[in-house]
């Protein structure tokens, strides 16, 4: 087990509690003996997932898929978000402030919320990228990135 992990495990940076996917998920708090078990929200396979600022899981299926848990901490009980993706799938959340997010994705994809995640809108500044958005990590409300793939990156200017 601690293989798949390696690759596909994240930490929750208060609790220290730690999830990770395969086909469903499986997450841990100091403490426990071992893993706890969960089932998906869906059929389709779990292509990523993380930590809202507010606490509770973001989700991203195959095929561009975007769930959000109901309330805080770990839950089976996720709600799908709508999303315009123009055909191409969504690889990574990352949270500015407890309102705000941004996703990536294929083919330049660049989406932000302002609403903690309950509408979606395209940024068009990314569109003329010809590179798939792969990873977007804030260290702070001021300083963000997004990596993507033939040496793309990104950077929040506010």
């Amino acid at each position: 087990m601690r293989a798949m992990a390696a690759h596909s495990a994240f930490r929750h940076k208060k609790t220290g509690m730690r999830a990770m996917y395969v086909r469903n998920y499986l997450t841990w708090e100091p403490g426990q003996p071992y893993w706890q078990p969960h089932n998906r929200a869906v059929s389709r396979r779990i292509q990523n997932m993380g930590w809202r600022a507010d606490g509770g899981l973001w989700l991203l299926v195959r095929g561009g898929g975007l769930y959000l848990s109901k309330g805080t901490g770990i839950t089976e009980d996720f709600e799908e978000i709508p999303v315009q993706i123009r055909g191409f799938g969504i690889l990574d959340v990352g949270y500015r402030s407890q309102d705000e997010a941004w996703a990536a994705g294929g083919s330049g994809i660049l989406l932000k919320t302002t609403n903690s995640g309950k509408s979606w809108s395209r940024d068009k500044a990314a569109d003329d990228i010809a590179a798939n958005l792969c990873s977007v990590k804030f260290i702070n409300e001021k300083q963000g990135f997004v990596l993507g793939n033939d040496v793309v990156l990104l950077k929040y200017l506010g």
